[in-house]
């Protein structure tokens, strides 16, 4: 159980004693232990990069693919909100089943946003993305605590254990041991995926925040992949292969603390990094298709520009009020966009999923199709009718 990483005492509130794991600083496996599968995930990421930079619409990342994995992230830990809930959350409507819920998993969302293209210290990353994730909740307590680094040993069950519970890292050694995690997370040296592999499997051992340490983490993998020049685009997720394989993920993470089989780790990482990959190349071919059917259909409307300006906003703004698109275009009349809206209506582009008014939500089903969860659909809200992907 102790052979890899240390052990160390800390005395609790009340006197106790408890064991806290400090993990170490791995050493980079031997890449023949890690070759095959390191390829896949390299080749699948790299795919999804390049297509992602000659894509004819920008934004999709952070608009669509990051919101997405903010979604699978965070139900990984037991969030319900899904991806047709977010979309209708963050409209000028602002309405959610969960509010509180959808409120974390758009801070995700939004950290991401905030920080590509412009990583400062992953430390200071991880505070960020934290303080976005719980600033909004209603217990006083987390809401301060958010952006702040633990004070209290965090712990999670494990029935392996003397006690029952596996403890983290002590706050006592925190700042030495997240020195270590950026020093490694930054070096250079073989190949950056295994390196950040090998980062996240410290980061979630370290457990530097009181709550949501496995969002955070996750949502680090592809911001700092991008900001050490890896990817072009901040691609490289893996919040959906966790989603549907959190018990692999977990015992993968914990066999490695146990046995000291850093390989392993890396290749199941790897894997659930190919997966997501894979899945959001298609969903990106997909998408491109619907844009060049969308660019012939409305070829025709020549004298609606508005038209012609809504289209490849629409593909990254699936779900919307007029009001929106109006604060998105930054051009153009609320009746001239209304009537814009509506010829897309007309064409079968976008469909109104709200009660008839001035902020009836509308939808573009073709899109959220793409990227909704089977698994994941409900039914409408009682606010908006704001129907489920189709399937």
């Amino acid at each position: 159980m102790q052979a890899f990483g240390t052990y160390e005492a800390f005395e609790a509130e009340g006197g106790r004693i408890l064991s806290c794991y400090r993990p170490p600083v791995p050493a980079m496996p031997v890449i023949d232990e890690v070759w095959e599968v390191l390829e896949r995930a390299r080749h699948a990421v790299e795919s999804l990069d390049r297509a992602l930079m000659g894509f004819p619409v920008s934004g999709v990342v952070g608009k669509l693919f990051a919101r997405l994995d903010a979604v699978h992230s965070s139900g990984a830990e037991g969030a319900t909100t899904t991806f047709t809930d977010l979309l209708e959350f963050q409209t000028s409507l602002q309405r959610a089943r969960d509010p509180e819920d959808a409120q974390a998993v758009a801070g995700s969302a939004d950290a991401f946003d905030e920080l590509q293209g412009k990583m400062p210290d992953p430390r200071e990353a991880v505070l960020s993305i934290h303080r976005r994730l719980f600033e909004a909740v209603r217990d006083p307590y987390a809401a301060a605590q958010a952006g702040q680094w633990k004070t209290h040993v965090n712990a999670t069950l494990d029935a392996e254990t003397a006690t029952g519970f596996f403890y983290y890292t002590a706050p006592a050694t925190l700042q030495d041991s997240l020195a270590e995690w950026k020093d490694f997370t930054m070096a250079e040296g073989g190949p950056e995926l295994v390196r950040q592999a090998l980062s996240h499997w410290m980061f979630e051992h370290i457990h530097p925040v009181g709550d949501g340490n496995g969002r955070v983490g996750r949502l680090l993998v592809p911001l700092v992949v991008h900001a050490k020049g890896a990817t072009t685009t901040a691609c490289c997720f893996l919040g959906e292969a966790v989603h549907g394989n959190k018990e692999i993920y977990i015992e993968a993470l914990k066999r490695a603390r146990r046995t000291g089989d850093i390989a392993a780790w890396a290749r199941v990482f790897l894997s659930l990094v190919e997966q997501t990959a894979a899945r959001n190349l298609m969903r990106l071919e997909r998408l491109g298709q619907l844009h060049d059917r969308w660019r012939q259909a409305t070829k025709s409307l020549r004298g609606h520009s508005a038209v012609h300006d809504l289209v490849p906003w629409v593909l990254t703004k699936p779900a919307f009020t007029v009001r929106d698109a109006l604060a998105g275009l930054g051009k153009g009349t609320y009746t001239s966009l209304n009537t814009a809206v509506r010829s897309l209506a007309e064409l079968g582009i976008v469909e109104a999923a709200g009660a008839a008014g001035r902020d009836r939500l509308f939808i573009a089903p073709e899109v959220i199709d793409l990227f909704e969860s089977p698994g994941l659909r409900h039914g409408p809200t009682a606010s908006s009718g704001m129907r489920p992907s189709r399937g």
